[in-house]
């Protein structure tokens, strides 16, 4: 006898209700108007099939990025994640049809989701990608609506002629350069690229209106610490034409509730400096460093050129030790055996393109945790920072004011990129031993005037002040002058994280333990844990909300303070200058902030100190501000942007 589809169990249905809406991994599900027509029975058991709509978000979109960093959702919440997030995709779709600007309107009648909350939810998306989310995103044409947005919304609204650094204009920036590829970089023309550039460049030029970190670097240690009463914002800062400064950014003031499973979640606004530099320097990148026709093309001419002027010097007579010492003292800045140079068009590649292709997700995992409030109220926050991450060459560039042009007027003033190169090493110490303290260390004596607490070190990179470095090749022994008799050394291991370290007293495995055994505890008797906790079971629906599993809390590395220490390669010294490296990751954001000074013959090269603090971006991005390192951090000083990016080997 012939079975209906009205008469099958559920379970049945649903899995054929599945493949029906499901046919491809790409674009929205097929509606179930169809299927749900076809009787009152199948109406009534589609209707409310929760677990069917879950297993719809899991194949069209990326769903280990929720479940690795805060919680493993219910099967009412994944459905309620894809109805939302279908939902914005749709508003792109229909926003793309809309002629110029119409596009980016709120439209109140047409109870459509708003341009800040779609791109919050897009830059969410892109967050938790692990491959499905980018797809769906380039479907439904989200890359093209988003530059759209920046080449026409992005000043519609100004601050005294200055873009708004708000959650769309932040978010737009972000989600751009997230789904940027190398392909989409060479396919754009150079007045497309350039008009972008012109665009971003506020944001990237002016750190004393638009800042890299939620509080100043001259920070260093929790809570801060303010002398007169002022703002809970601003502490310390001045009245400037740009605001403040420095600048604080306060998270209640730059927090945004959006749903996020079904749950509404405080999101901090992403620092729209950091990606503006990321969408700049993609840009510039691609460009080739002018080589002036008056140097030599390589360095076999430059080194002829030296000795025919040494032997005119000296009436034909060469010395091939001096041509030798003069070559290497003044050697000039384009002639590299780590640079290709072509002769023929003069030009000169220093770095290589970074691209957002093929990057584990596991790499935004620190990105995602940095937020201020994401996910508070939740089990756990995250490492904000992922060591061992900067370990290797990195090469870069730093933007400059060029050299005085003439005439020099208002039209004439232009901006300068110098190439560079660093070899990082990380050292940590675990658990067990004692990190070394920053300058006026509050967590060390709280009696430190707090005019005095408000610098903690920029100008040594957070280090005490005559603190010495000494490294092997897998230890760092610092030294820190003290009162007494014998100096204070402190060592630092560079083993694998989460391999050396006592977990039986360790505070990071005891608190660990802990959540460890509160989950648990709200495990059913005779339940299997890994099932119930991972959602394998429908018993999953009666867990409460916040309740982890053993995934999403993560292990502890043992990790107290990280050191970085950076070098140049013989290389790279003999063509951009010989410099040394040294700094640390502030642990309760990841900002890493290196003090970079001259090494031996560089030091009468016109080199001077530099501070240099950012943020690493997906791993292989570091991006964020340098300046001089001996100004005061109360005033703006003479500073500009800086990227880095990993070079394989």
């Amino acid at each position: 006898m012939p079975t209906s589809l009205s008469s099958l169990p559920v379970e049945v249905l649903e899995h054929i209700a599945f493949y029906y809406v499901c046919p491809r991994v790409l674009g929205p599900p097929v509606p179930l108007t169809t299927l749900l027509l076809l009787s009152k029975t199948i109406f009534y058991k589609l209707s409310e099939a929760r677990h069917l709509y879950a297993r719809v978000f899991k194949h069209k979109f990326s769903s280990n990025a929720i479940r690795r960093r805060g919680f493993e959702p219910r099967v009412g919440e994944w459905a309620s994640q894809l109805r939302w997030w279908l939902e914005v995709l749709k508003g792109v779709r229909n926003r793309r049809r809309r002629p110029g600007d119409e596009a980016y309107l709120d439209d109140i009648d047409a109870e459509e989701v708003g341009v800040s909350e779609t791109m919050y939810a897009l830059w969410i998306m892109c967050l938790e990608d692990n491959g499905c989310n980018r797809a769906q995103m380039q479907l439904a044409g989200v890359y093209e609506w988003v530059e759209g947005y920046i080449r026409t919304e992005m000043y519609k609204n100004l601050d005294k002629g200055w873009p708004l650094a708000n959650a769309e204009n932040s978010c737009a920036m972000w989600i751009f350069w997230y789904l940027s590829s190398k392909a989409r970089l060479m396919e754009e023309t150079p007045d497309q690229r350039e008009s972008l550039v012109q665009l971003v460049l506020p944001f990237v030029t002016v750190p004393f209106r638009y800042p890299s970190a939620f509080a100043p670097a001259n920070h260093f240690r929790l809570p801060l610490r303010s002398a007169a009463y002022s703002s809970s914002s601003t502490p310390f800062s001045i009245p400037t034409p740009h605001g403040p400064y420095p600048i604080y950014l306060h998270p209640n003031r730059h927090t945004w509730l959006i749903p996020h499973f079904d749950r509404w979640t405080a999101l901090s606004t992403p620092l729209a400096s950091d990606a503006a530099k990321l969408v700049y320097f993609s840009r510039r990148e691609l460009m080739l460093f002018n080589v002036p026709p008056f140097l030599p093309p390589n360095r076999e001419d430059h080194r002829a050129r030296v000795r025919a002027r040494l032997a005119a010097e000296n009436n034909g007579e060469v010395d091939e030790a001096r041509v030798q010492m003069v070559f290497r003292n003044a050697p000039p800045y384009t002639d590299s055996p780590a640079a290709a140079s072509d002769s023929q068009q003069n030009m000169v590649m220093v770095d290589e393109q970074e691209t957002n292709e093929q990057v584990p997700p596991e790499q935004d995992d620190s990105d995602m945790q940095r937020d201020p409030t994401m996910f508070t109220g939740y089990p756990q926050q995250g490492a904000v920072y992922t060591p061992g991450q900067l370990n290797g060459l990195w090469t870069g560039r730093m933007i400059v004011t060029g050299h005085r042009p003439n005439p020099f007027n208002e039209d004439t003033l232009r901006l300068a990129a110098v190439p560079l190169y660093v070899r990082f090493s990380e050292y940590a110490i675990y658990s067990g031993g004692t990190p070394i303290p920053c300058a006026n260390d509050t967590d060390l004596n709280d009696d430190i005037p707090p005019d005095n607490a408000f610098d903690q070190g920029i100008r040594d990179a957070w280090f005490p002040p005559n603190a010495k470095l000494s490294a092997n090749p897998d230890r760092l022994t610092v030294s820190v002058p003290s009162s007494g008799l014998t100096d204070r050394e402190d060592t630092y291991d560079k083993r694998k994280p989460g391999t050396f370290h006592d977990r039986d007293t360790c505070p990071g495995c005891k608190a660990r333990e802990n959540a460890l055994e509160t989950a648990r505890a709200q495990i059913p008797v005779g339940v299997d844990a890994r099932s119930e906790l991972i959602g394998n079971s429908q018993e999953q629906d009666e867990l409460p909300p916040y309740v982890p599993s053993v995934e999403t809390i993560p292990p502890c590395n043992g990790i107290r303070d990280v050191v970085i220490t950076g070098s140049t390669d013989p290389r790279h010294a003999a063509a951009w200058g010989d410099w040394v490296w040294r700094g640390r990751v502030r642990k309760w954001d990841g900002m890493v902030g290196l003090v970079r000074s001259p090494n031996g013959s560089s030091a009468g090269n016109g080199g001077g100190k530099i501070f240099f603090y950012g943020t690493v971006i997906r791993g292989k991005n570091l991006v964020g501000t340098w300046r001089l390192a001996h100004e005061d951090p109360r005033m703006p000083a003479y500073e500009g942007a800086f990227t880095l990016g990993r070079k394989d080997e």
